[in-house]
């Protein structure tokens, strides 16, 4: 008795302890790209020369094309994205006076949307009337590299254009459709639900920016336009399905967005 009962907290504690290694080491994307962006500037000062650095950080929107705005909900790797919002922090080293490097972290988040999904539901001839909720919408990280080319316009304005290169982190939506059905035939409705969880995935991304900046001494404003493109492949998607069958499946898509922003910069 004595041995079963060591045993039982044995196990008992292995598998709390599981459970919280579970916990802490569940990704975030943010946290990861955070910790990349700051360990790469914290290493900045082999570089050499001052006022060749700069520390940007830029805030704007982020507007949904290719299969993340599509609201063919027919197929699966629609996503029928709204608008969103997108953040940026970026390290720049000046090389020359027309070359430069540098690594960005940037995070978007737009909602599921519903206007897309209502002007799908429109165009089909049914007497079902739908209830869509979603509260989690698209999350998009990611950390990229790249190398510029600076073209001064005048003493304190110029124009940087670079290609971007480096790794996208994609969390997809979850949403939920109820949908009733009225038969005059029936004395009840019939309601069918389908649901979709959240899914997560990681992918090799490309795309380029354009910078407009504006600098004073240490210090500076700029406009940004980027667009950013990836193939990305969720491996596990997963939900009940109208029949309140769970099913589970992989979706391949084509994410590509552009990103309008403003932003301030340091330059040390």
């Amino acid at each position: 008795m004595l041995r079963k009962h060591f045993l039982s907290i044995f196990t008992e504690n292995t598998f709390r302890a599981k459970q919280e290694a579970f916990i802490i080491q569940k990704p975030k994307i943010m946290k990861k790209l955070v910790a990349l962006f700051f360990l790469f500037t914290l290493l900045s000062p082999v570089f050499g020369q001052t006022g060749k650095q700069t520390l940007d950080f830029s805030a704007g929107v982020m507007f949904p094309l290719s299969d993340l705005s599509d609201n063919n909900l027919s197929d699966s790797s629609s996503g029928a994205s709204a608008t969103g919002y997108h953040l940026q922090l970026s390290y720049d080293y000046q090389i020359s006076d027309w070359f430069g490097i540098g690594v960005d972290v940037e995070f978007n988040n737009a909602k599921y949307s519903m206007s897309k999904v209502a002007d799908y539901y429109s165009e089909l001839l049914d007497d079902a009337q739908k209830v869509i909720t979603s509260p989690e919408g698209w999350s998009i990280g990611g950390i990229y590299f790249r190398y510029y080319l600076h073209l001064p316009i005048s003493s304190t304005l110029s124009f940087d254009l670079s290609p971007l290169v480096g790794g996208m982190g994609t969390y997809s939506p979850e949403y939920r459709i109820e949908r009733t059905s009225f038969y005059p035939s029936k004395a009840a409705n019939i309601t069918e639900t389908y649901t979709r969880q959240r899914s997560k995935a990681f992918s090799f991304a490309y795309g380029a920016e354009g910078k407009l900046l504006l600098k004073t001494n240490h210090h500076g404003i700029f406009l940004s336009v980027r667009t950013l493109r990836s193939k990305v492949n969720f491996n596990s998607v997963s939900g009940i399905g109208y029949d309140t069958k769970p099913y589970e499946q992989k979706i391949t898509m084509n994410i590509m967005y552009i990103t309008a922003s403003a932003g301030y910069s340091y330059y040390f």
